[in-house]
């Protein structure tokens, strides 16, 4: 893939964008007068998946011979 390096820089921004994008969506819902439980939730399982790319990508959870033989 042009443009994108080995460690996933792109992806890691993207993900660290969109954690912060739920966060303040989450922040946002419960702030209201009768905040939306079911999309609360939604948005949570959501920022759950995003850590676990990002954990996926620091090469967290996985052994350590794995992540031994990673680049860079």
């Amino acid at each position: 893939m042009a443009g994108v390096d080995a460690s996933g820089g792109v992806l890691k921004v993207r993900l660290v964008e969109k954690l912060s994008d739920l966060e303040r969506r989450i922040a946002a819902e419960r702030a209201r007068q009768t905040p939306d439980e079911a999309l609360i939730r939604r948005l949570t399982r959501e920022k759950s998946l995003a850590r676990d790319r990002m954990a996926a990508l620091a090469g967290y959870g996985m052994p350590a011979w794995a992540r031994d033989a990673l680049p860079g």
